[in-house]
């Protein structure tokens, strides 16, 4: 018997649903708390960046892009082992 394989279908659909729970967890609040606004100002003045918006937006894409492309072989990894019992 061959080895079932995720749909490439499934496998865009688990990278885009954890791209947005990555995102929806790591994004500051509305309206951003004082600690908040603190840590932001600091990891940008760490990296030498002015404009914090920016940094917190470039920050976000780079942490979902990462967190993504670790997590996604490996959930797809957990599936494929599951079908194939």
């Amino acid at each position: 018997m061959a080895a079932r394989r995720v749909p490439v279908g499934f496998r865009i659909l688990i990278c885009v649903a954890i791209f947005a729970l990555t995102f929806l967890l790591v994004r500051p609040s509305d309206p951003a708390t004082q600690g908040q606004i603190t840590f932001w100002k600091n990891l940008a003045g760490l990296f030498g960046e002015r404009d914090v918006e920016g940094f917190v937006g470039i920050s976000l894409l780079v942490i979902c892009s990462v967190v993504t492309v670790i997590a996604h072989p490996l959930i797809v990894r957990f599936i494929e082992k599951r079908l194939n019992k």
